[in-house]
């Protein structure tokens, strides 16, 4: 083991013992690859890197380990109090998808001598001295796939997983409990802490499946749309089924392949933040499709408006059925090429996976030459 340690501290289960690590797994599922990244180049400047399990199954540790936590897992007060260095706190999920974290975000995040948090979160975190970096999300390349004739594809497409699914195996008890106890406790954060108010973009996704499965021609990819939409009537339901498609296989790299069919694709945040801009939209582009995007109210800050196509210019579906619907391929075309031009711009670099494990990995190499 090297004399300066990364320890990553993870709450995905599946990256433990090093996996997260592990360059077989850099594109298997949704990806390691910013882990695979990250120990990559720590090691070409000589720091060692574990994941949280690893390190506290050790006895021996160096006199410099510095912790990076995503979010905040069972392992990172163990770490801290046992003398890591209190590095990075970091979060790629939206406030919806953990809550707990977020309604504590001060608490959490603010112990960290690093945040790199989305744009909206930089004022929760006020009063703490944690230094804030406003994350964007790092992707994996940033160059497209080869375009397919506009003349040859399909219309329009949605990839997403059906975040409402009621499935649900009644006869185990612990499951029962769980979701029951996590409906309970989204409640209570949504009663007590008018910030978990945000409005979904969960609900936007499902009116848009049921108009235009039902007007128009559109796909629909993902887990759990062959299920009950929890909160929906029937004919929700019955409108996801009729475009579904089925899941994607291969991973980052299958999705993109399956956007690059489609003329248009449904481009959704889980919730509408400042600076919560995901891999959605980056997607589409390099799958060269037009993206219809609908999430961060500050997403021009990030990404040029002549690269996609803003919901918020319409008044309702239709309006926008007819909008894509007669666009010329001409017009097409500068969506497309705008998009192109920014992938292969200075400003795109700050999106990508080598930029964030280099910006990460000099702030971890101050942190432990102070020490």
């Amino acid at each position: 083991m090297l004399e300066n340690l990364i320890v990553l501290d993870s709450p995905d289960r599946s990256a433990r013992q090093n996996r997260c690590f592990d360059p077989y797994r850099e594109y298997i599922g949704a990806g390691y690859y910013i882990g695979v990244r990250l120990a990559r180049e720590a090691r070409r400047r000589l720091m060692d890197i574990v994941t949280s399990d690893v390190y506290l199954e050790t006895k021996k540790h160096p006199n410099k380990a510095a912790c990076v936590t995503e979010m905040v897992t069972p392992f990172t007060d163990k770490l801290l109090l046992g003398g890591t260095i209190p590095s990075i706190c970091m979060s790629l999920e939206s406030p919806l998808n953990n809550k707990k974290y977020y309604h504590n975000v001060k608490h959490y995040a603010g112990r960290f001598h690093h945040s790199y948090q989305f744009r909206g979160i930089k004022d929760r975190l006020l009063g703490t001295d944690t230094i804030f970096h406003p994350i964007v999300f790092p992707m994996d390349t940033k160059n497209p796939l080869p375009l397919r004739p506009w003349t040859k594809r399909k219309y329009l497409v949605l990839v997403n997983s059906n975040k409402r699914s009621v499935y649900q195996n009644w006869r185990n008890c612990k499951e029962c409990a769980r979701s029951i106890v996590a409906r309970v406790r989204a409640m209570y954060y949504y009663t007590v802490d008018p910030w978990m108010r945000i409005r979904e973009g969960y609900r936007d996704r499902v009116e848009a499946i049921k108009y235009f499965a039902s007007q128009s021609e559109l796909e629909l990819y993902g887990f759990g749309w062959d299920q009950p939409i929890r909160g929906y009537e029937k004919d929700y339901h019955h409108a996801a089924l009729k475009a579904y498609k089925g899941t994607i296989l291969g991973g980052l790299r299958g999705k993109r392949d399956i956007i690059s069919r489609y003329k248009f694709a449904l481009c959704f945040e889980n919730c509408v933040f400042p600076g919560y801009v995901t891999e959605k939209i980056f997607d589409c582009f390099l799958a060269g499709c037009i993206p219809v995007y609908y999430g961060a109210p500050d997403v021009s800050d990030f990404i040029p408006r002549e690269c996609f196509i803003d919901l918020r210019q319409f008044e309702d579906f239709p309006m926008l059925d007819s909008f894509l619907s007669e666009m010329t391929e001409g017009q097409a075309k500068c969506y497309i090429d705008a998009a192109t031009d920014f992938l292969s711009s200075a400003t795109f670099e700050k999106f990508t996976a080598d930029y964030f494990v280099n910006d990460v990995l000099n702030v971890i190499e101050e942190e432990l030459q102070s020490k």
